[in-house]
């Protein structure tokens, strides 16, 4: 992406990804991943997510090294859990980063200008956050703006990008027979139902390999009551 007048628009602009079959679900987590980035000047990109409740964030600007540091065909990872955010001053590599804003490094409070239409009014004062989407409906267009903010570069995001969310549905738990009933409405669909024993470890989420069993409108699983606490929760599959 690249022209005489920038900011350069990517193409589409913007990118869509339209999620659906998520009826009465919210999201507890979301992160993002954009696949097979180049760009000679990577700190030229700004990547702006809007989500369809009209909620925003910035998830790279500034960022990449202040000199032309080129990187090709990279995998980035927005999770607000991440470690370290995308550095400002050295260059890109593949990994899992917070979303970043790099001109808050310079003493700016947000982006240097807003993002073209149609993007929303007032995008350059958008959170480097990906918690602004927590508690909403997932459901409808989630929008990636890509913006080339100086010419004479050339870049691309070769592989598309894709969205991983946790949300929480309507699940309902009952116990009988010895039994843990879960279930949620047939409606919600593209979902995995996951189990923990604790939920202070984020990496101790497993799917559960039963198949559903569906009844009256809803989808069904059992499990053995034991003594041990389990949590469950269902995982919107990656788009």
């Amino acid at each position: 992406m690249d022209s005489p007048n920038p900011p350069t628009r990517s193409k589409p602009y913007p990118s869509i990804i339209t999620v659906s079959n998520l009826l009465g679900c919210t999201i507890d987590k979301l992160t993002i991943t954009i696949h097979g980035f180049s760009h000679a000047f990577p700190s030229d990109v700004t990547v702006l997510l809007v989500g369809p409740q009209g909620q925003r964030a910035i998830l790279m600007a500034q960022v990449g090294g202040q000199t032309r540091l080129s990187v090709t065909n990279l995998t980035l990872t927005f999770d607000d859990d991440a470690a370290d955010p995308l550095p400002v001053h050295t260059n890109l590599q593949s990994g899992v980063f917070k979303p970043t804003n790099g001109y808050l490094a310079f003493g700016r409070t947000g982006l240097p200008y807003d993002l073209p239409a149609p993007a929303p009014a007032a995008s350059s004062n958008a959170p480097a956050t990906l918690g602004v989407f927590n508690g909403t409906d997932p459901s409808g267009p989630w929008s990636l703006f890509v913006v080339d903010d100086s010419g004479s570069d050339f870049g691309e995001i070769k592989g598309g990008w894709t969205l991983n969310m946790v949300v929480s549905g309507p699940l309902r738990i009952g116990i009988g027979n010895a039994q843990v009933v879960i279930s949620w409405p047939v409606q919600v669909q593209d979902c995995v139902l996951q189990l923990s024993p604790d939920l202070a470890s984020p990496n101790s989420w497993t799917d559960w390999p039963a198949v559903p069993f569906e009844s009256a409108g809803w989808l069904y699983v059992t499990n053995s009551v034991t003594a041990d606490m389990l949590f469950y929760r269902l995982k919107y599959l990656t788009h």
